[in-house]
C-alpha cells in the first residue's frame, strides 16, 4: 500500500537533488528516489544538467540529439510547453535535459527573470511529485533549482569532503532562501543529507561511523558558521535519514535504466527515504498552524 493512500489527500512538493562535487551518485540517487516516490502519486522527473545523466538514465538508448526539440531549456524559454515536452518512462513523466542548457547561464545574466521561471512552471503544475536533478557546479540553473524546492537532498559519500561540501549547499540554499522573502512566498526550504554508499550495511568502516557522526551532529557546525561567517542566517538545520549502504548492483541498474526490483535491498532502502521525506512533510506545522501558535504565546 502507498503512503498517501493513508492521508486525506496527497502531499505536493518539489525536491532538488544538488551537491557540487561530481562523483556523489547525484544523478543515481535522483533516479531511485523518483522511482520509489513515485508509487505514491503523479511524478514528474525534472533534469537541469547539460549532461543530462539523469535523463540517461530513464533513456539509456536513446541518443541525447534527440533531446533537443523539446526539453528543461526549450520549457524555460517558453518556446514549448511542459504538457507537450515530457516523455514517459516507468509510469514517470520526464523533462529531459539537453546541451542547451549550457547556456542557460548566458541567457540569466541578460534576462534574470528566466532564474526563477523554472519553479514558477513546475510549481504550478499538476503534480504530486516533482524531483529535480542539478548539475554537479555552483551554476545558475543549480540556483534556479534550489529556489524551485520545497526540500533540497544532498547526497554525500564518507570522504572528507562531505561537510564542506554541505557548507556550499547550505549557502546556495540561503541565498535562495533569500529571494523567496523579498518577493514574500512564504516557503522555507529544508533540506536533507543523505549519506550513500556508506559502506556495507552491517560492516561500515571506521571512517564512515567517524563522517556519519559529524553528519548527525551538523547543527552545531552550522551554529559556529552563522556565528563566524554571513550567508548562514536563513538556512535551517539539515535533517540526516538513515544511511544507504553500498549497493553492487546500483549503478549497472542506473546506467542501463533499470530500477530495483521489487523488495531488494535497494528498492526497500529507497523506500524507506521516501517514507522519512515524506513523514517529514506530513508532519510540518503549516504556516497557519505557525501563526496560530504565535499568537497564543503573546
Amino acid at each position: 500500500m502507498s503512503y498517501i493512500q493513508n492521508c486525506n489527500m496527497p502531499p505536493q512538493f518539489v525536491i532538488t537533488i544538488t551537491n557540487p562535487k561530481g562523483g556523489t551518485g547525484k544523478s543515481t540517487t535522483a533516479f531511485h528516489l523518483t522511482i520509489s516516490i513515485s508509487k505514491n502519486g503523479k511524478t514528474l522527473a525534472a533534469d537541469v544538467d547539460m549532461q543530462a545523466d539523469f535523463s540517461d538514465a530513464f533513456f539509456p538508448d536513446t541518443p541525447i540529439e534527440d533531446f533537443d526539440e523539446a526539453n528543461t531549456f526549450t520549457v524555460i524559454r517558453g518556446e514549448t510547453t511542459l504538457k507537450n515536452s515530457v516523455r514517459s518512462k516507468h509510469g514517470i513523466d520526464v523533462l529531459v535535459s539537453s546541451l542547451e542548457m549550457e547556456d542557460f547561464a548566458y541567457h540569466a545574466t541578460k534576462n534574470q527573470s528566466l532564474i526563477p521561471k523554472l519553479g514558477s512552471i513546475l510549481r504550478n503544475s499538476d503534480y504530486d511529485y516533482v524531483i529535480i536533478d542539478t548539475p554537479g557546479s555552483g551554476s545558475s540553473e543549480t540556483i534556479s533549482s534550489i529556489m524551485a524546492a520545497d526540500y533540497v537532498l544532498i547526497p554525500v559519500k564518507p570522504s572528507k569532503w562531505a561537510t564542506r561540501t554541505i557548507k556550499r549547499v547550505l549557502k546556495k540554499i540561503n541565498e535562495a532562501q533569500q529571494f523567496l522573502n523579498t518577493i514574500q512566498s512564504g516557503r522555507t526550504i529544508e533540506s536533507f543529507i543523505v549519506p550513500v554508499q556508506w559502506g556495507k550495511a552491517k560492516q561500515p568502516s571506521a571512517r564512515a561511523i567517524q563522517i556519519l557522526d559529524q553528519l548527525q551532529n551538523y547543527n552545531e557546525i552550522l551554529s559556529l558558521l552563522k556565528k563566524k561567517e554571513v550567508g548562514f542566517d536563513l538556512v535551517k538545520c539539515p535533517i540526516v535519514t538513515d544511511p544507504i549502504p553500498y549497493i553492487q548492483e546500483m549503478d549497472d541498474r542506473t546506467e542501463n535504466g533499470e530500477p530495483f526490483k521489487p523488495n531488494t535491498i535497494g528498492s526497500e532502502h529507497y523506500d524507506r527515504l521516501v517514507d522519512t521525506i515524506l513523514n517529514f512533510h506530513l508532519n510540518k506545522p503549516s504556516k497557519k498552524d505557525t501563526q496560530l501558535s504565535l499568537t497564543y504565546d503573546k
